[in-house]
């Protein structure tokens, strides 16, 4: 069973880790993805890579949104600036606060 911690919560994107197996464990609405740790820090390499004024388009509700691929190519996110912000930040947020976790259990 995993022993799960909560790494960061901005907006609607919950970014937890495993102490056990290392997961991390993304949540965004009512979407979860599980990412080894290199995969997770692919996974942030494409949502920094995406400038939002290049890569977003207008939606039927008139909002401009970002579409943001998972690495399953038939699930994608539709990000509106503010939500593409706050996702941004939690995924930095929780690598550097399970940066500290790691150090805190090495004392």
């Amino acid at each position: 069973m995993c022993k799960t911690r909560v790494l960061s919560t901005k907006g609607d994107t919950v970014i937890s880790s495993c102490v056990g197996c290392k997961m991390y464990y993304l949540w965004h609405n009512n979407l979860l993805l599980n990412f080894s740790v290199d995969a997770f820090q692919a996974f942030r390499g494409v949502v920094f890579s995406l400038p939002f004024q290049k890569n977003s388009l207008p939606f039927p509700d008139d909002v401009e949104r970002i579409i943001l691929h998972t690495p399953n190519d038939d699930i994608c996110f539709a990000f509106c600036y503010e939500e593409f912000e706050n996702f941004k930040q939690a995924i930095d947020e929780s690598i550097y606060m399970n940066e500290v976790y790691q150090l805190m259990s090495k004392t």
